[in-house]
């Protein structure tokens, strides 16, 4: 194993940010694999990882590895680093011809939009950062706070047209508000709400005997969802109260490619510890003929270590006619929302599918990420005790904004809206 003395400083200008060889990209699954790799062998994650990079959302260049390591040191590009493959080994041995990996990341291409008031929308390139790890017997030196700087100024012009720069990145932070925004990456709104599993043994109470029937959405149905999801995210996002608010919006596509990943994630862990395929992708109800008469949501569910950590999560839930802006000064900054209470009863019958779904698949809770107003009732008509929880340390949304050069130099952060900010986002 390397010697702690021989480790260079994190400041040393010889450390270098780069992308790894395909043995050095596997010895970072096996180092990070121990804490993970949740209810998967250690072997069954490295297919996983392998899996999630052949997905369309990652193929032909949409997830990039990078690591930072010493470019002083002598390097053979053919030589495989042997690290250990036990799943609870984080050392690794070296020989004098490999690269030492002090930290590692991995980046991942969304589709995105910009809103700007008094302007047309755009669509643009974004990376969401994720897998972030330091093995920890490097801890405590700065080297991820240092892989991070040089990864924020490389992302900057990373898979853009020429002469075009990136306008914002993504992150979402399990240490914590302090460390990224530090590196640039501010904390946003990071809530949720959690409705407990009901089986379907359950007596109905007459709330829930009132509530409109939901139907279950397939793998074949999301990608017209999508497609309309798309359509009224650029409605919203163009639509500015008037004089109130960020003047600038920024929003990750809630696109097919996005929840496909997120399923491969789920189908990969259901099918190698339960040989389950989880069929159900989430529910849909229509409230009858015409325009915004649709309540839908896609959901995934996430394996834990234990059965005690397993959860439902809400990727996207759409309310179509939800936002409508009144034009009125009086109203709040971020616009008044309008809903009836078939609406509300339409979202609740939704979250009690998941609820359902939750049961049948041993989830401990469905959760909702940063729930609105709509939402929060639709809940408190199921659980009329549901709190929103405000999260200071697990999955923290951040966002780096970049802006447009010059254009759009000095605009502080708190001129930026990120619209969407849910679970569809995570990477």
């Amino acid at each position: 194993m390397a010697s702690q003395n021989s480790l260079p400083a994190s400041d040393s200008s010889t450390l270098h940010l780069t992308h790894p060889n395909e043995s050095e990209k596997i010895e970072t699954w096996t180092i990070n694999g121990k804490s993970w790799r949740g209810p998967l062998s250690l072997p069954a994650y490295l297919r996983r990882e392998e899996h999630l990079a052949n997905q369309p959302l990652t193929l032909n260049g949409g997830i990039i590895y990078w690591i930072l390591v010493d470019s002083s040191a002598s390097f053979n590009s053919s030589s495989s680093p042997s690290p250990s493959t036990s799943a609870d080994s984080t050392s690794t041995n070296f020989t004098s011809e490999q690269r030492i990996i002090l930290a590692s990341c991995e980046t991942i291409r969304r589709r995105a939009l910009i809103a700007t008031r008094g302007k047309e929308v755009e669509e643009v390139v974004s990376h969401g950062v994720g897998s972030v790890f330091c093995r920890e017997d490097f801890r405590g030196r700065g080297y991820a706070g240092r892989m991070m700087k040089e990864l924020g100024k490389h992302l900057e012009r990373w898979d853009q047209d020429e002469g075009k720069t990136t306008r914002f990145t993504v992150l979402y932070s399990d240490i914590g508000k302090k460390f990224y925004a530090k590196n640039g990456w501010k904390p946003f709104p990071s809530s949720h709400i959690l409705l407990p599993p009901i089986p379907e043994t359950s007596r109905p109470t007459p709330c829930l005997k009132e509530l409109p029937i939901s139907a279950p959405l397939r793998a074949s149905h999301l990608t017209l969802l999508c497609l309309l999801d798309e359509a009224l995210l650029r409605k919203q996002v163009a639509n500015f109260p008037p004089a109130f608010g960020p003047s600038t919006r920024a929003a990750i596509i809630p696109d097919v490619a996005i929840m496909q990943w997120h399923h491969a994630r789920e189908e990969f862990a259901a099918r190698e510890t339960l040989g389950r395929d989880p069929e159900v992708k989430g529910a849909i109800i229509s409230l009858g003929p015409g325009d915004n008469n649709k309540v839908w949501a896609i959901w995934t569910r996430t394996f834990g270590g234990e059965a005690s950590k397993n959860k439902l999560h809400i990727l996207r839930i759409v309310t179509e006619g939800e936002y409508e802006f009144a034009a009125s000064s009086e109203h709040s900054p971020h616009g008044h929302r309008t809903w009836d209470d078939r609406t509300i009863q339409a979202a609740a019958s939704i979250l009690l599918a998941a609820q359902k779904e939750a049961a049948r698949w041993n989830m401990q809770a469905v959760e909702v990420w940063n729930p609105s107003p709509l939402i929060v009732r639709a809940a408190r008509e199921l659980v009329p005790r549901a709190e929103v929880v405000h999260r200071e340390e697990d999955s923290i949304a951040s966002l780096m904004w970049y802006g447009e050069g010059e254009a759009d130099e000095g605009k502080q952060m708190e001129e930026v809206e990120w619209v969407g900010n849910e679970k569809y986002g995570w990477c």
